[in-house]
């Protein structure tokens, strides 16, 4: 499980390399992630992410 301001990288999906963890869905299905590179915001299954 992951925690707010975790840093994460994804290992399905789009790499944009390490992330940071800015919320979770109800279920804790869903990770919504911050790219510190390019400064997006995305939504990834929790199970397609690891810890940095």
């Amino acid at each position: 499980m992951f925690s707010i301001e975790d840093k994460v990288v994804a290992t399905k999906g789009i790499d944009l390399g390490a992330m940071v963890v800015t919320g979770l869905s109800s279920g804790g299905y869903y990770v919504h992630v911050k790219s510190e590179e390019n400064n997006c915001t995305l939504t990834y299954p929790a199970r397609d992410l690891k810890k940095a």
